[in-house]
C-alpha cells in the first residue's frame, strides 16, 4: 500500500516530462545556426518584356483624335424628371456616344450586372441588386425581435434615345433599383 503512491508519483512525473525524451533540440539549433542566402539574380534575357502599349486606351472610331476620355469634356447632365419606378438624365452629347459611356460606366462594375445590350435600339437590361428591410410588425415582434435584412435582384432597363440634340437616358424598373443606378450613373457620367 504504501508502494502506490510512490508508482503514482513516478508515473505522473514520467508523463509530465516524457515528450522531451522522444526528440532533441537540433531543430532549434539548426535554426539558430541558419544563415540567410544571397538573393536570386534575374538572368538579363528574362527580364520582363515591354508592356506599355497594352495600357493605352483606344480611341473610338468616329470621335476625333485628340478627344480622348481623360480630355473630353463629359457632357452636361442634368436629372429631368423621376416618377414612381422611373428616372431620365439629360446628357448634352449624340446617342451613340451616351450608350457607349452607360456600357462603359457599366462594365467598371460596383453597380449591376448587364444582363442583355442591344447596340442598334441602344437598350441594356441591368440586374440590380438592392438591400430590403423588413420590420418586425405587432408591438412583441418589435420588443423581441429585430429587423430582418435581404438582397433582392431587381430588372432595370435602360434606354438611350435622343432628345432634340441632346441624349436622354431612360430607366425603368423597382423604385429602389432606378434611384441606386440612377444615383451611380450621375456620379459616373458627370
Amino acid at each position: 500500500m504504501k508502494k502506490l503512491p510512490l508508482i503514482a508519483l513516478l508515473a505522473l512525473a514520467a508523463l509530465g516530462s516524457g515528450c522531451s525524451w522522444f526528440h532533441s533540440n537540433t531543430r532549434d539549433q539548426q535554426w539558430h545556426a541558419a544563415v540567410q542566402e544571397r538573393p536570386l539574380e534575374v538572368p538579363p534575357d528574362l527580364e520582363k518584356p515591354v508592356n506599355a502599349a497594352a495600357l493605352t486606351i483606344p480611341t473610338l472610331p468616329n470621335a476625333p483624335a485628340g478627344n480622348t476620355p481623360e480630355t473630353a469634356p463629359p457632357g452636361t447632365l442634368a436629372t429631368v424628371g423621376a416618377a414612381q419606378g422611373s428616372a431620365s438624365l439629360l446628357l448634352n452629347d449624340t446617342v451613340a456616344s451616351v450608350y457607349n459611356r452607360v456600357g462603359l460606366a457599366l462594365g467598371k462594375g460596383g453597380i449591376g450586372n448587364v444582363q442583355h445590350a442591344d447596340a442598334t435600339a441602344h437598350v441594356y437590361r441591368v440586374e440590380v441588386n438592392t438591400t430590403v428591410t423588413e420590420k418586425p410588425m405587432g408591438f412583441f415582434s418589435r420588443i423581441f425581435s429585430s429587423a430582418k435584412t435581404h438582397v433582392v435582384s431587381n430588372i432595370v432597363t435602360i434606354n438611350v434615345r435622343a432628345d432634340g440634340d441632346k441624349a436622354r437616358i431612360q430607366l425603368q424598373g423597382p423604385e429602389a433599383a432606378v434611384q441606386q443606378l440612377q444615383a451611380a450613373l450621375q456620379q459616373r457620367l458627370g
